[in-house]
C-alpha cells in the first residue's frame, strides 16, 4: 500500500513550526518515510550512517531509535521543539543510480523549487527564511535554492548529523 506522505507527515506536525527542514523528496524505496517510525540499527557508525532518520535524530538528540516505539517518542520530541519536515519534491525519486546522478530526476527536483513558497503557504505554514534549514545530501541545486530563499541555511547532511544543536 503506498504511503500518504501528507497524512503521514501532518500526525508529529507542530502547532507552531519553530524550524522548518526541507529535504530533496521520499526515499525512492516506496516502503519508508522519515514519519513512518521503524526499528533503526545501531550498526554503522553515526559518521556513515546516511539515512535522513539518522541525519535528523542525531542532530537534535545524539541518538538513533532501535525501537519502533523509541522512534515515535523522538518524532514527538521534535513535535515538541517546533521541528517539521518537508520535501522539494512530494513523491519518491531516486537522485543517484549506479553510474552517478540520473539528470531527469534531479532536473524534476530543481523544477519544483521555484514553486515551493507556494506549497509551504498552501501547507499552512508560516516561516521566516532564517527558521528554514536545506538539508543537501547534495550541492546540485544550491544555486537555485539560493535564489529562492536567499535567507535559509543550506546544510550537508553529514554536517548536520554530525554537529549538535542549533544550526
Amino acid at each position: 500500500m503506498a504511503i500518504d506522505y501528507l497524512r503521514e507527515s501532518e500526525k508529529y506536525r507542530p502547532e507552531t513550526i519553530k524550524t522548518l527542514l526541507v529535504g530533496e523528496a521520499p526515499p525512492p524505496s516506496e516502503g519508508s518515510y522519515f514519519y513512518v517510525p521503524k526499528a533503526m540499527s545501531n550498526n554503522l557508525p553515526i559518521r556513515i550512517d546516511r539515512s535522513l532518520p539518522a541525519t535528523i535524530f542525531f542532530h537534535y538528540f545524539q541518538t538513533r531509535p532501535v525501537t519502533k516505539d523509541e522512534y515515535i517518542d523522538l518524532l514527538l520530541k521534535l513535535q515538541q521543539k517546533g521541528v517539521f519536515l518537508i520535501d522539494i519534491f512530494d513523491e519518491p525519486l531516486r537522485i543517484r543510480g549506479k553510474n552517478g546522478i540520473i539528470k531527469e530526476n534531479l532536473d524534476r527536483i530543481i523544477d519544483q523549487i521555484p514553486k515551493l513558497r507556494n506549497k509551504i503557504t498552501s501547507r499552512n505554514i508560516s516561516i521566516k527564511d532564517r527558521d528554514t534549514i536545506f538539508l543537501l545530501p547534495r550541492l546540485h541545486y544550491l544555486k537555485h535554492l539560493e535564489r529562492e530563499f536567499p535567507n535559509a541555511t543550506y546544510v550537508k547532511w553529514i554536517d548536520f548529523r554530525l554537529s549538535p544543536e542549533p544550526f
